[in-house]
């Protein structure tokens, strides 16, 4: 069963010149040209990933632990007890960490009540999908049984929780809901309209993230249903959100996902949001302020045990 609603919501003014920022910066340029890609991922796994910042630590609280040989983050609220499990995983093109933005997001789904953990999983081209997922797994299998858990992530990550949830559920042990927030579910961006949507996008390129979809896959196919989930099987799967705006290269991939989900046995719920870039939800905008609450909405929803 496939849901399409469309906010058509004119743009916030601060946004529109937060955007033109993002122009003035170039924001794209980390993924211009596989070499450049390179040089510029190296550079930000040099520094690492994020920690949690001090607002974070101030209004949530939080732990850091070592599982899988990756750094997991558990973020819990300071009162009041947790109705839900959130995995987030973080994107990135799968080659770059963690960055501040994402302590925006993660403290607020933690306001659900819910506690967030996020692992800090291994990164293209020294690793590969065939390296984190094994790990992910076990991450996602060893949370506490009495809350429902769910996969929540954006763009890589987006992808990601999509092909847990396709493992978990073979396995017998479904989440309870999978959130994809401008998921990169096509690893080749093979869409025509891809080429036509890049003079709109002002943070991806083509370019860079296909040598970054090449590394990902290692010795797979880029159009793997595990590198790329819009080849996914999706029946049986809990009840999928995506969201996606109409400014973002990867947007045409997520019609090929609605169409394999009108066939199959699967709830999926696509919000489309005109003029809205790519993982807008991360940043301070009002139309992420008002995104970020939604998802907190459908959190609580998915616990309930409401699709």
């Amino acid at each position: 069963m496939l849901t399409w609603d469309i906010d058509r919501r004119p743009r916030h003014p601060w946004t529109r010149l937060y955007v033109k920022g993002m122009w003035l910066r170039r924001d794209k340029a980390a993924f211009e040209g596989a070499g450049h890609t390179l040089r510029t991922a190296r550079d930000l796994q040099r520094d690492g990933d994020a920690p949690p910042t001090r607002l974070t630590r101030l209004l949530t609280r939080v732990e850091e632990a070592e599982r899988e040989g990756m750094t997991v983050w558990t973020v819990r609220p300071r009162r009041g007890d947790p109705v839900a499990r959130v995995v987030y995983l973080h994107g990135g093109g799968y080659v770059h960490p963690l960055t501040p933005d994402y302590w925006r997001l993660v403290r607020v789904l933690a306001s659900a009540p819910a506690q967030v953990d996020v692992p800090a999983y291994p990164l293209a081209p020294d690793a590969t999908v065939d390296d984190a997922l094994p790990r992910l797994l076990e991450v996602v299998g060893s949370g506490p049984g009495d809350l429902p858990t769910v996969l929540m992530g954006d763009s890589a990550g987006g992808a990601l929780v999509l092909t847990l949830a396709r493992h978990l559920v073979d396995r017998g042990d479904a989440p309870a809901g999978v959130v994809a927030l401008s998921p990169w579910l096509d690893a080749e961006l093979d869409e025509e309209q891809v080429a036509d949507l890049e003079a709109t996008d002002p943070m991806l390129a083509e370019s860079g993230l296909r040598a970054a979809g090449r590394w990902w896959a290692g010795a797979r196919d880029t159009a793997d249903p595990d590198v790329s989930p819009a080849h996914l099987d999706l029946d049986g799967l809990p009840p999928v959100d995506v969201l996606v705006g109409d400014r973002d290269i990867l947007r045409p991939a997520v019609d090929t996902l609605g169409e394999h989900a009108r066939g199959a046995d699967v709830r999926l719920h696509v919000r489309e949001h005109p003029s809205m870039f790519h993982v807008w939800m991360t940043r301070a905008i009002p139309e992420a302020r008002r995104t970020r609450r939604l998802l907190v909405e459908i959190v609580r929803e998915r616990a309930a045990g409401r699709s």
